[in-house]
């Protein structure tokens, strides 16, 4: 008679796949999920192809542009690219928005994260009161 794999033997096997992928080939396992977690460090051969952010340097004669704030591109991308502005929309997938400023979704969003993922929040600097717990919610 053959095993029979359904029912509750079936719901055990995403699971058991992931610890045998996780402890596949020894070694350390906190190594193994930092590569998985982390970006990889940027290669000289990566850096070397990068273009120059546009808007990173300054304009033609007559032109009044301030030569951008660089930041590293979204994900786990070397490149530098130039970083949002207050106000400037932004997102997950969007240039991160410059210094002192978070990207957040526009108040009354109905879905907030969709809103991030489709670049659809703002820069903005807060001191974050209104996403975080009142001193009498702390108490």
């Amino acid at each position: 008679m053959q095993p029979r794999l359904g029912g509750p033997a079936l719901l055990l096997l995403p699971p058991l796949l992931l610890l045998l992928l996780l402890g596949a080939g020894g070694g350390d396992c906190g190594a193994r999920a930092e590569v998985l977690f982390r970006c990889p460090p940027c290669t000289p051969e990566s850096l070397a192809a990068c273009k120059p952010p546009p808007g990173a340097a300054a304009g033609p004669a007559g032109d009044a542009r301030v030569p951008c704030k660089l930041v590293r591109e979204p994900g786990c991308g070397c490149c530098s690219v130039c970083a949002r502005l207050e106000g400037e929309r932004c997102g997950v997938y969007t240039p991160r928005c410059g210094q002192g400023l978070r990207c957040y979704p526009n108040p009354g969003s109905e879905l907030p994260l969709r809103a991030l993922v489709h670049g659809e929040g703002t820069c903005e600097k807060h001191g974050d009161a209104e996403y975080s717990a009142s001193p009498e919610q702390v108490a």
